[in-house]
């Protein structure tokens, strides 16, 4: 552990302090990551291994955090250029604790160049300030690395064994938080679709060993470690030093995790094109091996956001949504899903807008919004209040609207995909129409509504009132005179159609758990990872944003 003298605390206190540094930087802030200390120290950052102890990794002595942080140095050396600059110790001087210099080390850290933080691809693509050949530029740094720089794991079938034990021990190891993220039936299929994977296709594991296709890699290959700078050097750092088997993995692992990423942030060009080229380079990726290493990446990064819930105080919605947002992109990896129209419904602020665009990424499925739609269509840009069934909440341009879904929808269907439409669908014509759509297209109709009390409706109404970010116009008041209508003439559930209800009330996020149980009792999802492309080349309509 660190120096009994040094408590962890102490530690973090007297490196918050720029004295501590012998460049003197003017001020130094603290990143906490489940493993690390990360100080940004002027132009310069220091890293320290907290003394943890996980199922992955072991830091409660010194020796093993002083290896890592060599390891560190080494092996980030592969994908960067002057970035990780040493191992260094942190001593304990007359004045305090100093970063380098001479004296028996409390601590150890690694010194890095700082990177500029706006070409940090993550910062990028929230901004929407990605080149226009994102794709090209991760290839030109990352092919020639998985082709030639990567050390092979070895072709022993041992190795095929610890790559797929792996994925398995991060099942184990994710199961226990799923009350966390509310999605243990979500999760259970996940876990069968990939532990059935790796039961059935043991042939093709062992062929990727023997291949040498196993290699050892980065680990934790995602937009956060990707650094654009200005000159156009792409820099990948933080790769995996504290655990080999975690590195060692198939190269198809650890590009999907990068590709799941950059999907994640909506940068599906960037990810087909990445994948193109390495095909182009003849890089052996089946799309199933990169199914399963999608969703295998993607719940490892589900589980790191449930264990810096036991470290932090605050945050905890923040991250229990963040874990339900990586499960519902590993939910679109692991299961194979039939074409199906799937319309929400419910009154305005009951959520059904947040329910439909998990169900569409955990469905792998576009999603058209009646509330984009509607103001596409009449050529507004902005807020449109107006009366009850007024201006263009009126009879015509309602119509127009689900017209409107309904041709989206079908050229969707017509392509093979499933389809999540979100309008209220209050009216029985309108349900009559969408009944109509999945008959023409010979696809099951699925009506997933969403229901709260008024108290909840009113303060998420207030909300986003007061954020001003939702595309909605709707009210209390529109809720209310919803409310009133349908208990006058409620209407009917399509004969055929599966109905769904989804109980939004409480803390998010919602339970999707009643959603998949229902759709794998109607078999229209399976438990199985299919060999259809994880990236698949989508009609990018303006619509669907």
């Amino acid at each position: 552990m660190v120096n009994a003298a040094i408590a962890p605390e102490a530690l973090v206190a007297a490196l918050l302090k720029p004295e501590a540094y012998p460049w003197q930087p003017a001020a130094v802030e603290l990143i906490e990551t489940h493993v690390s200390w990360v100080f940004l120290a002027g132009d310069r950052v220091v890293k320290i291994k907290r003394p943890v102890v996980y199922p992955f990794v072991d830091f409660r002595d010194l020796a093993s955090r002083h290896l890592s942080c060599q390891d560190e140095v080494r092996l980030n050396r592969r994908l960067s250029d002057g970035v990780y600059l040493d191992a260094v110790p942190v001593v304990q001087t007359t004045e305090g604790l100093r970063v380098g210099g001479a004296g028996a080390p409390v601590e150890w850290a690694t010194l890095m160049r700082r990177l500029p933080a706006p070409g940090m691809l993550d910062v990028m693509l929230r901004s929407g300030a990605v080149p226009s050949d994102l794709g090209g530029q991760l290839a030109a740094r990352l092919v020639p690395f998985h082709r030639d720089l990567c050390a092979s794991c070895g072709n022993a079938p041992e190795v095929a064994e610890a790559a797929a034990q792996v994925v398995t021990d991060n099942l184990e190891e994710l199961a226990p938080f799923a009350a966390t993220f509310r999605g243990a039936g979500q999760f259970d299929l996940i876990a069968a679709a990939m532990r059935r994977f790796v039961a059935e296709q043991g042939a093709l594991l062992q062929r990727r060993a023997a291949d040498g296709w196993i290699r050892e890699g980065h680990g934790d290959l995602r937009c956060e470690h990707v650094c654009l700078e200005p000159g156009g050097s792409v820099q990948v750092f933080d790769c995996v030093e504290f655990n080999r088997d975690l590195r060692c993995a198939d190269v198809a692992s650890d590009l999907a995790f990068l590709l799941m990423d950059l999907t994640r942030f909506g940068a599906e060009d960037a990810a087909a094109d990445l994948l193109a080229a390495y095909r182009e380079a003849d890089m052996d990726l089946p799309d199933e091996l990169l199914r399963l290493y999608w969703a295998h990446r993607a719940l490892v990064r589900a589980k790191v956001a449930c264990l810096k819930l036991k470290t932090v105080d605050t945050e905890a919605t923040t991250l229990a949504a963040k874990a339900a947002d990586y499960l519902d992109l590993a939910t679109a990896a692991a299961l194979t899903v039939r074409p199906v129209l799937i319309v929400m419904t419910g009154l305005s602020g009951t959520g059904k807008s947040t329910v439909a665009r998990r169900v569409a990424r955990a469905l792998g499925a576009p999603i058209f919004a009646s509330d984009i739609v509607r103001k596409q269509l009449a050529g507004v840009g902005g807020a449109a209040p107006a009366a009850w069934r007024e201006g263009i909440y009126g009879p015509q341009w309602t119509q127009a609207t689900y017209d409107q879904l309904f041709a989206l929808a079908e050229a969707q269907l017509a392509r093979g995909t499933p389809v999540v439409l979100d309008a209220a669908f209050l009216a029985a014509e309108q349900r009559t129409g969408a009944a109509e759509v999945a008959a023409q297209s010979a696809v099951p109709l699925v009506m997933v509504e969403t229901v709260c009390d008024e108290a909840t409706v009113a303060a998420r109404l207030a909300i986003r009132a007061k954020e001003g970010t939702s595309p909605s116009d709707a009210t209390l008041a529109t809720y209310q005179r919803q409310r009133a209508a349908l208990v006058a003439a409620p209407p009917l559930v399509p004969d055929k159609a599966l109905a769904i209800l989804v109980d939004t009330a409480g803390d998010l996020p919602n339970s999707l758990d009643a959603v998949f149980a229902a759709l794998q009792a109607a078999e229209i999802v399976h438990p199985v990872i299919s060999n259809a492309s994880v990236c698949p080349v989508q009609t990018r309509l303006s619509l669907e944003r």
